[in-house]
């Protein structure tokens, strides 16, 4: 990693060791050109914003996270928030169980459900910090 700087409010400040998605990230949106019409989409809650809200971002970091992949950032001190989980069926042999309908809970809450993949895989299960699943399988 490499020492960069990027605008805050006018004034410059350094981000010792930004990773790779911060750089990246701020180094293609910031070079847009104007789009007054455009539309960005938040690959984590489904919304659309105006694309230029996104140009204007002062940092990598901000970009990413408004445009839903901040949980991927490994920037040194960024605390980890989100935790992202696949859980694989598998029979008595290690062979996968796929078509089989499941449901993930934390509690009384339904995070997931549906019917594995010919892998035996249930979707992926995104939470904001550690929770304890629970997944049941249907007979």
């Amino acid at each position: 990693m490499e020492q960069l700087k990027q605008q805050s409010s006018g004034t410059d400040w350094t981000v010792e060791e930004e990773c790779d998605l911060c750089r990246i990230t701020y180094s293609i949106y910031s070079n847009f050109p104007p789009m007054p019409h455009a539309q960005a989409l938040n690959a984590e809650t489904g919304e659309f914003f105006p694309f230029d809200r996104v140009r204007k971002m002062k940092s990598g970091y901000a970009m990413a996270e408004a445009l839903g992949y901040a949980w991927a950032c490994n920037c040194r001190g960024r605390a980890q928030m989100r935790f992202d989980e696949q859980f694989t069926l598998r029979d008595d042999n290690a062979q996968p169980l796929a078509n089989v309908r499941y449901r993930v809970r934390t509690g009384s809450t339904v995070l997931a459900s549906g019917v594995t993949d010919w892998s035996g895989r249930t979707h992926r299960i995104v939470t904001n910090g550690s929770r304890a699943l629970r997944l049941e399988v249907a007979h």
